[in-house]
C-alpha cells in the first residue's frame, strides 16, 4: 500500500474518532452539570467566568483521553510514546 493511500485511511479513521469523541463529550456536559459535584453557589459570572466551563471541558477531555489512551493493553506504551512525538509537532 503507498503512503498516499495509508495518509488517507488513518485521516479518516482519525475523524471518525473525532466526530464520535465530539458526540460522546456532548453527551457528558449535562451528567457533568447534574452530577453533584459542581458547587454552582461559588462561581462568579463576573469575576471568574471561565474557571467552572474550563473545569468542565477539561474533565470531559480527560474522560475522552482515558478511553483512547489504551490502559492496560499491550499497546499502551507505543500508544503514549506516539501521542507524545506527535504532541511535539502540532
Amino acid at each position: 500500500m503507498k503512503t498516499d493511500t495509508k495518509k488517507k485511511k488513518v485521516k479518516k479513521l482519525v475523524t471518525d474518532m473525532i466526530k464520535y469523541s465530539n458526540k460522546e463529550m456532548l453527551k457528558k456536559i449535562d451528567k457533568a452539570i447534574n452530577s453533584g459535584a459542581i458547587n454552582f453557589d461559588d462561581w462568579e459570572e463576573d469575576n471568574t467566568p471561565m474557571i467552572l466551563p474550563r473545569s468542565i471541558f477539561l474533565a470531559i477531555l480527560m474522560s475522552q483521553h482515558n478511553q483512547y489512551e489504551g490502559r492496560g493493553t499491550a499497546y499502551e506504551k507505543k500508544v503514549k510514546k506516539e501521542a507524545k512525538n506527535i504532541q511535539y509537532f502540532i
